[in-house]
């Protein structure tokens, strides 16, 4: 090609390469001036420049491109709406020198761009990556069809295959003027080559999205083809749709609650993903579950309490008789709430033996409170999972007890009993008595969260009560928490009269019968000679095994039928146990000790005996360490004082000591023994008998000192119950006696000893 000078025809938003063809319409009389000029006087002959803005008009002319494509007019056709088609033919890339502007007409002075070397190995190298990178695009896109194929097939020169191949690529326009003003043809097929991996990454992500749409909406289309083909059946055969009628029963049952508005928000979640879950899925049964558990609790329901302390006052001396502290508490709780309007739930744990009534007075509370009681029993529980609840994700997953007994309230304000709290076991499966920590702490159980619920549940309103048969059982951490208060045995007196007002009474109301009367007399025999407890339980047995008999035998007769000492016999049998249970002691070196064990007190018989021998001890009757401490202290205490107690230091030498303690199947411990063990000792060396009308409780320092002790009630009861009549108690447990029972001080002679020397005076005199 020669230098020339040739018009400008600006193009917008299209790009004509070399060796390509380009059809225009024009309705512009500029563009339209331009062609007919360059026909007139070019040959058809003109500059193709492309704009980088395509919306501007007239460019300045220092803006232009120096690069532009030489076309020619290849044919032109004028239609009658004053649109001018136009086919332009691309021939090669020409240099712009200088623009000039005549008449309104740019024109331009073009040469031949430069010619550039280049290694044909190289460039065979790239034609074939860029042979193959089209014939994957080819496969996978439908921007380009196989003609291109054809179009390159004989052609050897890189420049004009380079131009053919960019012309059918679905490139943007900036990134085709980028090739325009490209003259090197190896930059070019580098280009095309980068280009082409980024379209041909580009067409298999959109072939991915496309076939993934695809599935899903084939999917989703069939479902609801199938679920409109059902709808149409079901409209046919007059049904309703089942799934549809439960979500609406759902949403109404939500309207009518008091929901908080995270549960609202959890339930609706819910909700959705049971409608859009298959009736046929595993999942939909767990999702219903959930749905119902969600709506069952009482998450803002609460029963109104009574404020009535008078009338609280008779319901609980109408179903307990005596527990006065117990009471004085409940009352004390309503007080303050009354008062200061807050519920500063107490956590009450009431320990005490088996019967004496924990649980019905925790049942009593909630009638008097006016509020639901629920009760879970802890006895032998050592997954922490069956308080905290299961996860979603298991088979077969549920709420925790707490949770389930919840439901089970209907409020959020219940009386809550945790029974047998101190039988809680450990192992792999976790710490239960952890697990109560969060229900119990005042500052945690407004936000418990069971694992099932995974939403938090305000217990803060809850009454707790837990229960306990020994109070040393129960876990520290735990017991930190718990207000305590300790249920003692009942004595006589007082089993009369719970047996009078509430025993007999409630099983007359339950057989449905007024014609049978007790006398004190029958129901003190009952108590002393056919039961031997702490609590009220065997006696509620005999009581109903007599009022059975009797209904059996005066089935026709309408007459009230009164129950004396003397028909006892009739309806138990032999009398079970005796007055007085502890022999006559005939021998030395026998002494009653008192003992505590979680189901009352007892006599505790210290038997010692003595034989030639090097100073050896034996003891036997399946004793404790704590017993047996004390048995080497008291020995210990008498050989540091023998010259006080006038006892030969050489018998210890000689002899041999052996310490026995009665019913040795039953295991034995605790630091009660010590004065008892002293006394027994003594009693062997001095040949003095203790009568078995004395009995003692109290621990021994080496120094003789006597220590205090617990479960002093329980003691003197059994005391009481066995014939004894003088107890040996030390100093520091009168007291605690001023608060016992007359009926239990009247029928003891209580003496007082600060250190064991106040002992011996007394019995060895």
């Amino acid at each position: 090609m020669m230098e020339t000078n040739l018009p400008i025809l600006y193009l917008r938003e299209v790009v004509l390469l070399p060796y390509n063809e380009l059809r225009l319409e024009f309705t512009l009389d500029n563009d339209k001036k331009v062609i007919n000029y360059a026909e007139r006087t070019h040959d058809g002959h003109l500059l193709l420049l492309n704009l980088t803005d395509p919306l501007e008009e007239a460019p300045s002319l220092e803006t232009l491109s120096k690069i532009g494509v030489l076309g020619k007019i290849k044919s032109k056709l004028e239609l009658p709406n004053g649109i001018m088609r136009v086919v332009i033919t691309g021939i090669d890339r020409v240099e712009v020198l200088n623009y000039f502007e005549d008449e309104g007409l740019v024109s331009a002075f073009v040469i031949p761009t430069k010619e550039y070397d280049y290694s044909e190995v190289e460039a065979s190298a790239l034609k074939r990556i860029l042979y193959r990178k089209l014939d994957e695009y080819v496969d996978i896109s439908s921007y380009m069809s196989n003609t291109v194929l054809g179009r390159i097939s004989n052609v050897k020169s890189i420049g004009k295959l380079s131009d053919i191949i960019v012309s059918e690529l679905p490139l943007e326009y900036q990134d085709l003027i980028k090739y325009v003003e490209m003259t090197n043809p190896m930059y070019r097929i580098r280009a095309i080559i980068e280009d082409l991996t980024k379209e041909i990454e580009t067409v298999k992500l959109e072939n991915q999205i496309e076939d993934n749409l695809k599935t899903r909406l084939e999917e989703e289309q069939r479902e609801y083809m199938l679920k409109e083909k059902i709808r149409l059946i079901k409209e046919e055969l007059g049904e309703v749709d089942i799934k549809e009628e439960d979500i609406a029963k759902i949403k109404e049952k939500m309207a009518k609650m008091d929901l908080p508005p995270n549960i609202e928000k959890r339930l609706l979640e819910e909700i959705d993903r049971y409608s859009l879950t298959s009736p046929a899925s595993p999942e939909i049964t767990p999702i219903r579950n959930y749905i119902d558990w969600l709506l069952s609790l009482p998450w803002n329901k609460k029963s109104k309490d009574n404020t009535d302390i008078k009338k609280i006052e008779e319901v609980l001396d109408d179903t307990h008789f005596g527990l006065d502290s117990v009471k004085k508490r409940i009352i004390e709780f309503i007080a303050v709430k009354k008062k200061t309007n807050t519920s500063n739930s107490p956590i009450i744990c009431l320990v005490g033996p088996p019967g004496v009534g924990k649980t019905t007075l925790a049942s009593s509370i909630a009638k008097a409170l006016n509020r639901d009681f629920v009760k879970i029993s802890l006895g032998g529980i050592s997954d922490e999972s069956e308080i905290l609840g299961h996860r979603r994700t298991y088979v077969g997953a549920s709420p925790g007890k707490i949770i389930q007994k919840m439901k089970k309230a209907k409020t959020c304000n219940p009386v809550f009993l945790i029974d047998e709290v101190d039988k809680l076991t450990k192992d792999y499966k976790g710490d239960p008595a952890s697990a109560l920590l969060e229900i119990l702490d005042k500052e945690q159980n407004a936000k418990f969260c069971d694992n099932y619920i995974e939403e938090e549940f305000d217990l803060s309103n809850v009454l707790f009560i837990l229960t306990a048969n020994n109070i040393s059982l129960i876990p520290e951490p735990l017991l930190d928490r718990l207000e305590i208060i300790e249920l003692s045995s009942y004595t006589i007196y007082e089993k009369v009269n719970i047996a009078k007002y509430h025993l007999i009474s409630n099983l007359l109301e339950e057989y449905k019968i007024k014609n049978i009367k007790f006398t004190d007399a029958a129901i003190e025999k009952i108590i002393v000679s056919y039961t031997k407890e702490a609590g009220a339980r065997d006696l509620y047995r005999r009581i109903d095994s007599i009022i059975r008999k009797v209904i059996m035998n005066n089935d026709k007769s309408a007459k009230t039928v009164t129950v004396d000492a003397s028909d006892i016999e009739t309806y138990l049998g032999t009398p079970r146990y005796n007055l007085i249970t502890n022999d006559e002691n005939t021998k030395t070196g026998i002494v009653n000790g008192l003992a505590y064990t979680p189901y009352g007190g007892s006599i505790l018989k210290v038997t010692c005996t003595i034989y030639p021998g090097k100073g050896n001890v034996t003891l036997t009757g399946a004793l404790g360490d704590v017993i047996k401490e004390s048995i080497y202290i008291a020995l210990s205490y008498i050989k540091a004082n023998n010259v006080k107690f006038k006892i030969d230091f050489k018998i210890f030498e000689e002899s041999d000591f052996h310490f026995h303690i009665e019913e040795g199947g039953t295991p034995k411990d605790g630091p009660s023994a010590g004065v008892t063990i002293v006394t027994a000792i003594l009693s062997l060396l001095k040949n003095k008998i203790i009568s078995n009308k004395i009995s003692m409780t109290g621990e021994i320092t080496l120094r003789g000192k006597v220590l205090p002790v617990g479960g002093l009630k329980e003691k003197l009861i059994a005391a009481s119950t066995n014939g004894i009549d003088t107890v040996y108690l030390p100093l520091e447990a009168s007291k605690e006696i001023n608060e016992f029972p007359s009926e239990v001080k009247d029928r003891l002679n209580i003496i007082f000893a600060s250190d064991y020397e106040d002992i011996y005076k007394d019995l060895f005199k």
